[in-house]
């Protein structure tokens, strides 16, 4: 294989190994037994493409990404109106994706495009649906599925076994607890959890003071999550309440505006 420059790659393709000549590879790629790429396949320098994998196009994968084993990436969507348009996945740096994951493709009415961010971990079994939109440094437990349409802001925490539906947020720093069913909206830095019906239990306190949050920024969360939950305040009452007192609260200020723009409502207690 031969870089754009001209240049000899120091790419190492197992000879079991399926390549389709249009894939395209940057430097250090390591490609292992069994695995095939497509054409239309473009993979960044240091990329590892684990044991039966198969990455299928149009694919564009960054640096940096691990696909353990198994993995499928960039198939078409699972959707009956799909007819075989042109449909891009797009994946960033840093990321790894262990044993059987599936990533499908854009579709034509969702904006033709999924997308993944960086430094993310996908345990085994996760699946991301089409045109979801999957921000960076963010955590899929074993076997947690999205749905199509569905954005994923950085930093969340998505537990084992947990669907989210489709065209459903989870907001930054959440944290969703092992086999949450989410048909709305899931609050950023808040830990949601449960199904039929989810709730939301407030603050992830004891995650937000491992990512380095202040006091004063867990505090102020706090205080509009008591805001948020009482019984004597609508919740746009509670949201009012809340930007009059705790106005300058940046975090506050991001939980606000995602209530205020959700389409599908959130997940309260």
């Amino acid at each position: 294989h031969v870089g754009h420059d001209g240049a000899m790659m120091s790419t190492r393709i197992h000879p079991t190994a399926i390549i389709d000549p249009k894939a395209e590879f940057a430097e250090d790629v390591v490609v292992e037994p069994y695995a095939i790429i497509d054409g239309n396949v473009s993979i960044g320098r240091g990329c590892v493409v684990g044991p039966h994998c198969r990455i299928t196009g149009w694919t564009a994968i960054g640096a940096r990404n691990r696909f353990e084993s198994h993995c499928s990436i960039g198939a078409p969507p699972q959707d009956l109106k799909y007819a075989g348009e042109k449909t891009l996945l797009e994946i960033g740096d840093g990321n790894t994706f262990r044993e059987f994951v599936t990533i499908h493709r854009g579709t034509p009415g969702g904006g033709g495009v999924t997308r993944i961010g960086n430094d993310s971990l996908f345990m085994a079994y996760v699946h991301v649906a089409h045109d979801c939109m999957v921000g960076s440094r963010t955590i899929f437990a074993n076997a947690a599925t999205l749905a199509g349409h569905v954005e994923v802001h950085d930093e969340a925490t998505i537990g084992a076994f947990s669907a989210i539906h489709q065209f459903t947020r989870v907001g930054r720093y959440a944290f969703l607890g092992g086999f949450t069913a989410a048909a709305k909206d899931c609050l950023p830095y808040m830990n949601t959890t449960g199904n039929r019906p989810p709730k939301c239990y407030g603050p992830n306190t004891i995650g937000l003071e491992r990512k380095g949050f202040s006091d004063e920024s867990r505090l102020a969360l706090k205080r509009l999550w008591r805001k948020l939950r009482s019984k004597k305040m609508t919740t746009t009452e509670a949201v009012d309440e809340a930007k009059a007192e705790l106005a300058g609260q940046p975090e506050v200020e991001v939980v606000l505006e995602f209530i205020e723009t959700s389409q599908r409502g959130v997940i309260l207690g």
